[in-house]
Order: structure tokens, then sequence, then C-alpha cells
């Protein structure tokens, strides 16, 4: 009897402060209102409450024709909240919602990265996700945590600077980086979803089930749009490389180059017209286009792969006669895109030229020390490769573009700008 009785207070209860009009505390009274709290809840109804010192008032905000059930307005509340606090949902609530709560402190940058999110003044790592899009901060704080050393080094030297941090700019790689941790989030959500097998008896169960359909409803939806989201960017980046421009972070060129960014609220229209010129471009240099995924096209056009190897035959024939670790074997790549005009990602290799991983960074003492061991064993791997592969392919590698300072350079290239595409 106990627990029906507050049941019945808990969720037809008001609080105190509707009925004195001012405002309340967390602890304040609840009171019950016979007859008004008899009444259900209608999402984005238009209700008012008019309180005085004697009484109080419900007002409708519309014409209620006889016969017609009364309704209020609970508040901005998702269906989770309504099946917790009042044993119910509502078929298509427009607030509900999805929780996710990210975690970062694992991060070995977990306090810098706090650092940044403080100063882009996002404080919560609670976003609530809808039907109808993602909330403000999701995607910034999802940029920040897909951070490499290098984004969050160069990113802390712009705020040391008096600048904000521009999460908006940090090149096409961290708006995609983010996009592929978010859809796998949220894969794994659903995917941990139940499967209701057959529909329960009791009213309570059908509540619930209608909650778990909204909810995979939601994650459906959302993983939709990030997967057209995820294309288009893809589709630009082919487009941008198609045209020798990269979108690369605002902190790669400080010296006056032209820098192409993906602006921080993305221009849906923008990114259409590209592909469009895209698909026009492709038709225009042969009657049979080749049909292609804007994934694949971005991994096979724009990445540098071990696949990419083939687009030098020199190169892979002088690696596939040696034992190589394929990191090395992208730094060499990278190496001999900078010395060979043909290849396709020159232009790309050619802007990153005054980029410098923090390793490279001398004049700070402690950015020095915390590389330092990097520095040594890439130093070693240098020096176990050369000068024995420029005695056996002195065309393929000319010691004037294998120096060990060139290749600590193509070391910070590969380690700051890698990029995994998850498959499809």
């Amino acid at each position: 009897n106990y627990v029906w009785a507050a049941a019945v207070v808990s969720s037809r209860a008001f609080t105190e402060s509707l009925v004195s009009g001012t405002a309340g505390s967390d602890g304040e009274t609840s009171v019950l209102l016979p007859l008004l709290d008899m009444m259900n809840h209608r999402p984005l109804t238009r209700v008012s409450w008019i309180t005085n010192d004697a009484t109080i008032g419900f007002q409708a905000g519309a014409v209620i024709e006889a016969q017609s059930e009364m309704v209020n307005n609970y508040g901005a509340k998702s269906n989770e909240e309504l099946l917790l606090g009042y044993g119910f949902c509502i078929p298509g609530n427009p607030l509900s919602c999805y929780h996710i709560k990210l975690n970062y402190s694992r991060d070995p940058q977990a306090a810098d990265k706090q650092m940044i999110l403080e100063q882009a003044h996002i404080a919560s790592c609670d976003h609530y996700i809808r039907a109808d899009g993602l909330p403000r901060d999701l995607l910034p704080m999802l940029r920040v945590m897909v951070m490499t050393e290098t984004d969050v080094y160069y990113v802390k030297q712009a705020m040391a600077r008096g600048e904000e941090p521009k999460l908006g700019q940090l090149g096409l790689r961290i708006e995609l980086r983010a996009r592929f941790l978010l859809a796998f989030l949220l894969r794994k959500k659903l995917d941990a979803l139940p499967q209701i097998e057959c529909v329960p008896s009791t009213e309570n169960g059908r509540q619930a089930v209608l909650y778990r359909k909204e909810i995979e409803s939601i994650l459906r939806s959302t993983l939709s749009d990030l997967d057209k989201s995820e294309s288009r960017l893809l589709a630009c980046a082919s487009k941008l490389f198609a045209d020798d421009l990269h979108s690369l972070p605002r902190y790669v060129c400080d010296n006056g180059q032209q820098v192409d960014t993906i602006d921080e609220q993305l221009n849906t229209s923008a990114e259409d017209r590209l592909v469009a010129e895209s698909s026009d471009d492709q038709q225009s240099r042969s009657k049979k286009p080749r049909t292609v995924l804007p994934a694949q096209q971005f991994v096979d056009d724009v990445l540098v792969t071990e696949e990419s190897f083939a687009h030098d035959a020199d190169f892979l024939a002088a690696v596939e006669q040696v034992d190589i670790d394929e990191d090395v074997l992208l730094v060499l790549f990278i190496l001999r895109i900078r010395m060979c005009s043909a290849l396709p990602w020159h232009t790309a290799v050619q802007r990153l030229e005054s980029f410098k991983h923090p390793m490279l960074v001398y004049d700070d003492p402690d950015t020095a020390e915390a590389y330092g061991e990097m520095m040594m064993e890439m130093g070693e791997v240098h020096d176990s490769l050369f000068p024995l592969l420029t005695e056996h392919f002195p065309d393929v590698f000319p010691p004037e573009n294998f120096t060990p300072e060139l290749f600590l350079w193509a070391a910070g290239v590969t380690e700051s700008f890698r990029l995994e595409v998850p498959a499809r």
C-alpha cells in the first residue's frame, strides 16, 4: 500500500512553487491538485498556470471542444523521463532522445583535452541525441577527443597566444575521425539492444517495448545521417584532391599559404555542389564513368596506403626485395612523393613542407625532452636503412632526399595525419 501511495504522489504531484508562484528549491514540498493532477501529458501543448494567494488556475492555450480530453504539458520530457517518472511513453514523442556520455579519462592527454574543451566552453560529457539532429556540442567534443598529440600541441600553442580554439578548422581528417568515432559508439549501442521476440502481456511491458523501439529508431536515424555526412565529406575530399586542394589543419601552414578548411558547421548545399561537380567531371572524361562508393574512391585516390606504391613502379620493385615494416614504408614513400612531381600526392606533400611535428620544435625544451625517445628510435630506424638502401637502389633512394632530417619530418607527417577509414 505504501509503495502504491508513494507512486501516486510521485507521478501526480506538482511542486509547491507552482502554487506559490515563486522559484522553488531542490528540497521543496510536493503537492496534489485534485482533478488537475489527473490530466494526461501532451508534448508541446500550450498551457498557462495562473496563481495568487487564494487560488490556482489552469488555462488551456487553445479552444477545447466539448467531450474532448483536457491535457497538460509536463514540460520538455523525453520518453525515458516519462517512462521512469510516470510509467508511460508517447509514440512519436518529438522530445525523445538518446543519452550518450562521452569519456576520455583514460586518454594520456586527458588533462590537455579538458583544458581545450573548457576554453571552447564545452563543459558536459552528457549529450542527448534526437532524431532530428545532433546536439550542438557533440561534434566539437568528439573533435577534441580524436585529436592527435600534434593537434593538441598546436591548439595549445594557439591558446597560449590568446586565441580561442578553432575546433572547426582542424581539417577534414578530424571531421571524419569524429564522425567515425560517433558511428562506432552508436553501432555498438544499437547492437547491444536486446531483440524483442514477443509482445509483453502487461501494459508496463508494452510501454517499455515502445521506449526500446523509439531508442532503436533514433540510433538508426542518426547512423543514417552520419553515413550521409561521411559520404559527402569523402566526396568533397576526392573533389578537392582532384583540384590539387587539401583540407588541412589551420596550424599546418603559418607562412601565408592558403589553407582549405571544412567549416565547423557543414554547408550541405556546398557539399552537394562539389559532389555534383565531381560527378560531372567524371562523366565528361569518360562515356562510361566508373561507379564507385565515395569511401572507396577516397581510399583509392586520396589516402596514401601500401596500395599506393603501385603508382611508383621503381619504389615498389625496390621495397619488394627488402623486409621493412609497413609504417616505415609509408615514411619512405612520403619522401618519394616529395621528390617525384609525377605522383598524385606531390602537391599535398609539398604543402606540408613547413609542417613540424612537435618533436622537431627544438626551441621548446619540454617538448623536445618529451619526444626524445621517439627521435632516438626514428634515428636508429634511419641508420638501419641507410646508406644500404641507397647503395642497392641509388635511383630510388638518392641520399639528398633521404637525410635523417627529412626522414624525421616524414615520420612526423605519417604520425600526425594518419587516418583509418572503417570498412562499410
